[in-house]
């Protein structure tokens, strides 16, 4: 009997190894702990979208297998089940240009600072899903202050480019809640503004670097 046991036990640990995967219990589920969590996911990712960090928008760490991207603007639908891999190239492409850009210019940037203001609701949550709601604004400034060639809402010297909804589907994984899907919907009332000025690369968040032609 000993024996068997002993078989069993090297058994499935075999298969463990061949599943690419050690054992880890599921953790256990705390409602009140899940959507902090989750929420928590979702700042994380705002913020890297202010700092242009593109492991915390686009990385492993938060787009789950699978993720796909829907842009619209207004209800014009502009971009459609784009992939990771086609977001990641797009934000790698832009880097070196968008980190340059907020260097100060002392450094030979501009003094570039974006504002990703969301406000998240849960909308739904349970042990392996969620969805998350977010209204946002997006403000842009610029050391020494905006020129006469920005136009639209400007408060305090930061431009208030661009406004809108996104809608977030998120997994539930033993470290971490994931992103499998995002729709950003732009408002209607700068569309026309946010195609003229982003085209259909990355988030399309953040205008005066194509304004002023970085």
């Amino acid at each position: 009997m000993t024996k068997r046991i002993a078989i069993l036990a090297a058994l499935v640990a075999v298969a463990l190894t061949l599943a690419g995967c050690g054992f880890k219990p599921p953790a256990q589920w705390n409602e009140t702990e899940e959507r902090a969590r989750a929420l928590a996911a979702m700042n994380g990712w705002a913020e890297g979208v202010e700092e242009y960090d593109i492991d915390a928008m686009a990385g492993d760490r938060i787009l789950a297998a699978g993720f796909k991207l829907d842009i619209y603007e207004g209800v014009t639908l502009g971009t459609k089940d784009k992939p990771a891999a086609d977001l990641l190239r797009e934000l790698h492409d832009d880097e070196q240009n968008q980190l340059a850009f907020r260097k100060s210019k002392a450094e030979g940037g501009a003094g570039y600072e974006l504002a990703f203001d969301v406000d998240w609701e849960i909308d739904k949550i349970d042990k392996s899903s969620a969805t998350v709601l977010g209204v946002f604004e997006v403000w842009e400034t610029m050391e020494g202050g905006l020129g006469a060639d920005v136009p639209g809402h400007i408060v305090d010297g930061w431009w208030n480019s661009d406004n809108g909804t996104i809608e977030v589907a998120l997994v539930r994984t033993p470290n971490a809640w994931k992103i499998t899907y995002m729709k950003i919907v732009f408002n209607a009332g700068v569309g026309a503004a946010a195609r003229s000025l982003s085209g259909s690369v990355g988030l399309r968040i953040g205008k005066l670097p194509s304004m002023l032609g970085w």
